[in-house]
């Protein structure tokens, strides 16, 4: 007599299947917005609501793995390896955003930022390079200028005991070490003509441009260096502009020490 062995198959959970397909779905869509735009291939605001939705989705799979995981503990059911992984392939999407959101919690709406408020080095290269629909070139004023002072009280002017020519030099040479595209620069003459270049920097992740236009003057046998970065798109820069004069100042310092 033949004995059969009986066993039951235990099922695979569905959601947990679901939120691994949606978690690897969210990826592409990531990939796609921060490649396309940085080649410029994508406009700004398609940008962003591209990303938007490779967020959105990402947050979709990690709520349905936790549905899962709740499912696979209440029946049975196998599916945990599937759960997980979408639970670690959307939680490492959602780490950058959820990262710049808290960091930028407390800082204000502004997107232009300078060490000269009451008087900004302009842009004149940078306004024949932005497209229609970019934020204005002008300065967008005293409340923004406040606002300022409030959440970035270390942006300040850079003042140096050296020669103008010196100064420009080495600003230039930190501009191109840090990548930004140069669009303009315009040497000192002594006390006649002020130095100023003009560059185009990109956000880290996904490539945004933003303007930089640095200033050098001299002022009373010292040399003083003014900086401007302001976003071509959008109301908030999430802090961006600000670090990016303090790192260039930062860096200007220990490129002149090490001379």
């Amino acid at each position: 007599m033949i004995r059969r062995r009986l066993y039951t198959e235990v099922r695979v959970s569905r959601l947990a299947t679901l939120a691994r397909r949606i978690a690897v779905f969210s990826l592409p869509v990531i990939v796609l917005a921060v490649a396309l735009h940085r080649f410029g291939l994508l406009e700004y605001e398609v940008a962003v609501i591209t990303l938007s939705a490779g967020v959105v989705v990402a947050l979709i799979a990690v709520l349905v793995a936790i549905a899962a995981f709740v499912v696979i503990w209440n029946e049975g059911l196998r599916g945990l390896g599937r759960a997980i992984a979408a639970a670690l392939i959307g939680a490492a999407v959602l780490a950058w955003p959820a990262f710049e959101f808290v960091r930028s919690a407390s800082l204000p709406s502004i997107s232009d930022i300078t060490t000269d408020p009451s008087d900004p080095p302009r842009f004149f290269a940078v306004a024949s390079a932005r497209p229609s629909g970019a934020n204005p070139v002008n300065y967008p004023g005293e409340r923004v200028a406040e606002l300022q002072r409030a959440a970035y009280p270390g942006v300040q002017a850079y003042e140096v005991d050296a020669s103008a020519d010196e100064v420009f030099n080495i600003a230039l040479a930190v501009v191109q070490k840090r990548g930004w595209r140069v669009l303009d620069s315009v040497t000192p003459r002594g006390g006649q003509r002020e130095g100023r270049i003009e560059a185009v920097a990109l956000t880290f992740l996904m490539g945004f441009r933003e303007d930089v236009v640095i200033r050098i003057r001299s002022t009373g046998g010292l040399v003083r260096i003014d900086m401007r970065s302001a976003s071509r798109y959008g109301n908030h820069d999430l802090g961006s502009n600000a670090r990016r004069i303090e790192n260039f100042f930062a860096e200007f310092t220990l490129a002149r020490r090490q001379r």
